[in-house]
């Protein structure tokens, strides 16, 4: 007996049954003439089917159980829903099936029409306790299989960012200066400290920012009193002269501060602490104006480096990791990994959504064209993968890796994985 429905879908779906001489239970010749259109909602299996039963050609829905007494235990014999059930596709015929008005629907039992490796196959997947499902198999599946699933997981990746970025858009009013504003805020977190970053751009706006443009302690008192690390006494000149200049613009703004405990130094490395790499988003900020506009104008992936290089950092960050902590002399400017991770997580999604949004697929081809460009992450993930015999070339495959890992492997859904479809067939 097999364990889950879903071989079963899958079956029905390639075909993967001895189709010679089918018959319903009751005797009647059957032909396949299109298995119809997989649903992944409720309601029937399989729409829009079309299957040939004695001399009649019948186009319906199909639905697909292990035991056809499943059709009773899940109340199917009471749902209208299911009335234009033309075949019910069963691993085992234990009962016969009826509509609500009372009339029989076909059988068709595969219980001695599937080749025990494919159950075999997908039981093997389906229950092992393995970082990915098929790590036994992977390093016989062909590359071209390997790349058509990165192909797809990383396209989905590109979809499900869009779609995060279209709500933002829409409670944004439609800015798309704003919502650029918020997606690379939120990347400067560089995943820790991701959240504060971003309550920091919902605390102070751009329009704010815009009025104190030409005045560079001003737009670093903003971001950092705003941040909540000027809450507190300071020795240095700087800190204490960017508190001074904080005050009395929080006595005109009225200002939301984030919260200082949700700043994450401890494990990260000093480049990474959220003092550095404020400071950097505000050298960003006054180097650049129009952020959104500026990047859409840029065509080259080296235009795009230096769209980060060489920002106008305060040089007190020079010598300093933290406020009032001096260290010795050291570089303040993004390095070339820390911008391939800005450019990976806000700029490549955001014109891949601009790109969909407008209609003009020269943005969303360019989005794609920069991760192919990029080096790939190195992280948990992707190494995992690479010790398995998967390597990501480029920043494209390594997107493609996350979302394979978190979607599908994680959650054994090799029935809807290239990469697992091949092994079940091999």
């Amino acid at each position: 007996m097999i364990s889950h429905e879903a071989i079963l879908h899958y079956v029905w779906k390639f075909k993967l049954f001895n189709i010679l001489h089918l018959q319903t239970e009751d005797q009647e010749d059957i032909q396949i003439l299109s298995v119809g259109t997989h649903n992944l909602d409720s309601g029937p299996d399989f729409y829009n089917s079309k299957i040939k039963i004695g001399e009649t050609i019948w186009v319906g829905n199909v639905e697909i159980h292990i035991k056809s007494s499943d059709w009773q235990r899940h109340q199917h014999q009471k749902d209208k829903a299911y009335d234009n059930v033309i075949l019910h596709v069963v691993w085992e015929a234990d009962t016969h099936i009826y509509r609500t008005d009372g009339t029989i629907i076909p059988t068709l039992e595969l219980k001695n029409r599937v080749e025990n490796k494919i159950i075999t196959n997908y039981d093997q997947l389906k229950h092992n306790n393995y970082w990915i499902p098929c790590e036994p198999q992977l390093a016989a599946v062909d590359d071209f299989t390997k790349q058509q699933c990165l192909d797809r997981m990383c396209l989905e990746r590109m979809e499900e960012k869009s779609q995060s970025m279209s709500q933002l858009y829409q409670q944004l009013k439609g800015s798309w200066e704003d919502t650029f504003y918020m997606v690379m805020a939120k990347s400067f977190g560089f995943k820790v400290n991701s959240l504060p970053f971003e309550l920091l751009a919902k605390n102070l706006s751009q329009l704010i920012l815009a009025k104190h443009k030409d005045q560079a302690l001003q737009i670093e008192a903003l971001i950092f009193g705003v941040s909540g690390l000027l809450n507190r006494t300071f020795s240095d000149d700087y800190p204490k002269a960017l508190k001074k200049e904080y005050q009395f613009l929080k006595s005109k703004y009225n200002f939301n501060e984030v919260g200082v405990e949700l700043w994450k130094f401890s494990k990260t490395r000093p480049d990474n602490f959220p003092t550095i790499r404020l400071a950097q988003f505000a050298a960003l900020i006054l180097n650049v104006q129009h952020l959104f506009s500026k990047m859409i104008a840029v065509n080259d992936l080296k235009d795009f480096y230096l769209f980060f290089e060489n920002l106008p950092v305060n040089s007190y960050w020079q010598q300093h990791f933290l406020f009032d902590k001096a260290v010795e002399k050291k570089s303040i400017n993004l390095g070339k990994l820390s911008i391939d991770i800005l450019l990976i997580n806000a700029v490549v999604p955001l014109l891949f959504f601009y790109g969909q949004e407008i209609g003009k697929s020269k943005y969303t081809e360019q989005a794609i064209e920069l991760l192919e460009f990029i080096k790939p992450e190195q992280n948990v993930i992707t190494k995992g993968f690479e010790v398995r015999g998967l390597k990501a070339k480029q920043a494209f495959d390594s997107q493609a890796l996350l979302q394979l890992k978190k979607y599908f492997c994680d959650h054994k859904k090799c029935l809807n994985c290239g990469i697992g479809l091949k092994i079940l067939k091999t």
